[in-house]
């Protein structure tokens, strides 16, 4: 996270980050700190708390994201929309557990449990995709390809 940010959103996805969320507010002496508690996983209710904050960001303002890895991603994709720079912004995953995945071929963004490298059926298309491990930004999830695309 870049130096120097005046204010400080931290945004905590359930219980399990509570804690971890706590000490990250402390180490912030000195800056203007909101600390934004959802309950659970990435949805409506975090996207429009996230939605306030991003529109009231100026200048030295920094976003912490402490949860499971598929509710950082989306968080962190929702911000990087919104003109967020790498640098303003640190993802602390703390749990994989299920993972955002993006269909390459019918554009859609599913959840999974499959691991990287794994397989799994996309729900949009019905394509078997390989959880490849690469990150969109964009879209806050890993890609997901249809494994015997060339045998199509």
């Amino acid at each position: 996270m870049a130096p120097g940010g005046r204010v400080v959103t931290v945004m905590s996805f359930g219980h399990a980050a509570a804690e971890r969320a706590r000490t990250l507010v402390a180490s912030f002496e000195g800056r203007r700190v909101s600390w934004l508690r959802v309950p659970t996983t990435w949805g409506d209710a975090a996207d429009a708390a996230l939605e306030r904050h991003l529109s009231a960001a100026r200048v030295g303002w920094r976003l912490v994201l402490v949860g499971d890895e598929a509710s950082v991603l989306a968080a962190r994709a929702k911000a990087v929309a919104a003109g967020a720079l790498d640098a303003e912004i640190l993802p602390e995953v703390l749990v994989a557990g299920r993972r955002r995945l993006y269909c390459v071929h019918c554009l859609s963004v599913h959840s999974t449990d499959a691991a990287i490298g794994g397989t799994g059926a996309c729900p949009g298309c019905d394509a078997k995709l390989m959880v490849y491990h690469h990150v969109s930004r964009r879209h806050g999830a890993y890609f997901g390809y249809m494994i015997d695309a060339e045998e199509s």
